[in-house]
């Protein structure tokens, strides 16, 4: 891994943070992105706390720490400009960041927020930063981008009707069918880019972790719940260094190894259940398309600048790829 470039979102904690850590241990430059300024500080400590005391100001060049809300589409947009006016390259984009279980809330830009955390947001950072992956100073890597799902997606009864996601239209909210959708939603999306970027020679993979300890995905679940789960967790849950070995898998095992579009369990390919089809694949990618422009119709802080790159980098993806 040394010499590229890695991006992990929701890299404070859990998943995110112990993929950083063997990824930066490995040689890779770690982009990390926090919400919170002083949990983003602990992160950096936290990769640099087995370097010996005389190597911290060199390795701690490889550590880059920005603010990023991938609920927030201005947030998004500062974040990508500054990457791209730091880097030349990006060569891996992990998907990490995501929440689970929370009650019906709108994000500022008016999505259902399971969605807008675990998967608009993370389109939007992909599309914008398209340009830097497309480019690479590595012929010997293929650039990629890693999407992190859960096997909670087959419990996804139907993809939802955009104007419940804008939270338009009344209905019975159910916070595990939305984060079930969300997470369907990230198999759909990898399909759809994986297809899409073929051409460009990138690959896209989806990951299913698995039941694992020491995330905060369970953070909004009532601590009476999660103490009388405690026992249980601790029997079947795997450890952090279980549940992110084959996201760091697929970061660095070279792409002749590995089926672009597919996910992977326990670094085996994984077949997706029958929700997981065209039909599917392309009506998850015209909610998104009609989700950011719905949020350019009302954004009114974006620049000519930003919107300008937005249509340019839309242009790269040929949808009529995903078939």
């Amino acid at each position: 891994m040394e010499g590229l470039n890695v991006l992990v979102t929701g890299s404070t904690c859990g998943i995110g943070l112990h993929t950083a850590k063997i990824l930066f241990k490995k040689g890779a430059t770690v982009i990390l992105t926090c919400r919170d300024e002083v949990r983003g500080r602990r992160a950096v400590e936290s990769l640099l706390t087995d370097v010996h005391q005389d190597q911290v100001p060199k390795e701690s060049e490889r550590i880059h720490l920005y603010t990023l809300d991938v609920t927030n589409y201005n947030s998004i947009c500062e974040f990508t400009d500054e990457i791209s006016k730091m880097f030349r390259y990006i060569h891996v984009i992990i998907n990490n960041a995501g929440i689970m279980g929370v009650p019906f809330e709108l994000s500022v830009d008016g999505i259902e927020m399971h969605f807008a955390t675990n998967v608009f947001g993370h389109y939007v950072v992909v599309e914008r930063l398209l340009p830097l992956l497309l480019k690479t100073n590595r012929p010997d890597f293929q650039s990629r981008v890693i999407v992190v799902s859960s096997g909670l997606y087959q419990n996804a009864e139907a993809i939802p009707q955009v104007s419940k996601l804008l939270g338009q239209k009344t209905y019975e909210y159910n916070a595990k069918q939305a984060y079930a959708f969300s997470k369907l939603a990230n198999c759909l999306y990898t399909v759809a880019l994986s297809k899409m970027l073929a051409p460009h020679n990138v690959g896209v993979y989806c990951v299913r972790p698995g039941f694992v300890n020491g995330t905060e995905l369970g953070r909004e679940t009532h601590w009476i719940l999660r103490a009388l789960a405690a026992p249980i967790i601790w029997l079947v849950a795997k450890t952090l260094d279980q549940g992110c070995e084959t996201v760091v898998y697929l970061a660095e095992t070279p792409a002749d190894q590995l089926k672009s579009g597919a996910m992977y369990y326990e670094k085996k390919e994984e077949p997706y259940n029958d929700m997981v089809d065209v039909t599917a694949t392309r009506q998850v990618w015209a909610i998104l398309r009609h989700l950011e422009d719905t949020v350019w119709k009302r954004n009114t802080q974006m620049t000519d600048e930003q919107r300008d790159h937005g249509e340019y980098v839309r242009d790269i993806l040929e949808e009529s790829l995903i078939i």
